[in-house]
């Protein structure tokens, strides 16, 4: 019998997953660990409607030591909403990679995907992933076509010192409790434009089972012209439940740390955390604007921007797919930018549904990736 199990994971199973994603960060010139404190699976929550976990299990030890997620959600394909799958959070312990587990794993997904919920699924791997780039696209026997989708760029805007509000020929406000009928109803018809835009509802905004579990009213700005709803952006902060830290930087920005931190100070800039410090951001969600309308999108990004200034946060991280026409209002902010690739995964059965996409831009909510 084999030392090593796939299974589908429990709430019994949440300290184990949680142990894992925090000992494999993610490697770079900065190597950040995700971490999902308190709860993985309270976490999980933004991750989609239905989800399963696929855990491998060491049979000495009994722990979980690597899994990978399988969520569903309704999603906007070609103009109207169906399942549609994502693959995410695939983690090993490092000890137990390069012992011909992948296959194994894929081969229980593939599975969990005779229950034909969806035809394909939506996955990201980051640019500095080599491995994950070369093992997972490699076209392996058993594992799913990988195919291109383009890129995600994740704009990081830095919050500093409060600036003076910015001046706009635009009425935007925050949200309130009676805007929540018209929010969700602008979103599901202006949503539907992008590839692959979630379908909201309004239970999707209260409490911590939502798919925005976290956002407050208040922190959605709404754009209007006369009198009528033209655009979203919120600023959501996640750190209740879903953290990022700093595990350690590269060799030569680990010796200039220290000087880059005196200049950030001196020009009021954020600083860069010391290894085991939570990195403080604000996710942009909802960057939804009717007709592409770029002054709109500028209005709401800098209002997001001048609110959250001041604040405890270091930066405003906004992301959108490279072909988005609403991307180069970003440009001029002259911030780092975050490279992710977006791919289709399917097997067979959904080679059809893959080539009958239109060309509607992709939309990814960042803070559920």
């Amino acid at each position: 019998m084999s030392r090593y199990r796939f299974e589908l994971a429990t709430p019994a199973d949440d300290a184990d997953l949680r142990q894992v994603m925090a000992a494999t960060p993610m490697e770079g010139r900065i190597r950040i660990g995700f971490r999902r404190e308190p709860s993985w699976f309270d976490a999980a929550v933004v991750d989609g409607r239905w989800r399963q976990v696929i855990a491998c299990r060491d049979l000495e030890t009994g722990r979980v030591f690597g899994f990978g997620c399988r969520s569903i959600g309704e999603r906007c394909v070609n103009g109207k909403v169906q399942d549609v799958g994502y693959l995410s959070s695939l983690r090993v312990l490092p000890e137990y990679r390069n012992i011909g587990l992948v296959a194994r794993g894929y081969a229980f997904m593939k599975q969990l995907h005779q229950d034909r919920r969806v035809p394909f699924y939506l996955t990201t791997i980051a640019e500095d992933n080599t491995v994950a780039l070369q093992v997972l696209t490699s076209g392996r026997a058993g594992l799913p076509t990988y195919q291109p989708t383009g890129s995600y760029h994740t704009v990081a805007l830095p919050l500093g010192q409060r600036r003076a509000a910015p001046a706009t020929g635009h009425t935007i406000r925050p949200a309130r409790d009676e805007d929540l009928p018209a929010l969700v109803a602008f979103l599901n018809r202006v949503g539907p434009r992008r590839q692959f835009f979630p379908k909201y509802e309004e239970n999707d905004f209260r409490g911590v089972a939502g798919l925005l579990r976290g956002l407050k009213l208040e922190d959605i700005l709404l754009a209007q012209c006369g009198g009528q709803l033209v655009g979203t952006l919120a600023a959501w902060d996640q750190h209740g439940f879903r953290q990022s830290v700093v595990h350690g930087y590269s060799d030569w920005l680990h010796v200039f740390r220290p000087v880059y931190n005196v200049w950030s100070r001196l020009r009021g800039r954020a600083e860069l955390p010391a290894p085991g410090e939570a990195l403080r951001y604000l996710t942009a969600a909802l960057p939804v604007v009717a007709n592409d309308d770029r002054d709109v999108f500028a209005a709401l990004v800098d209002a997001a921007w001048w609110r959250a200034g001041g604040g405890p946060w270091s930066h405003l991280l906004v992301g959108l797919h490279e072909a988005d026409p609403l991307l180069p209002v970003l440009r001029r902010y002259r911030a780092p930018r975050y490279t992710t690739h977006l791919y289709l995964a399917n097997w067979d059965d959904g080679r059809d549904a893959v080539a009958a996409l239109d060309g509607r831009v992709p939309y990814l909510e960042l803070g559920s990736l």
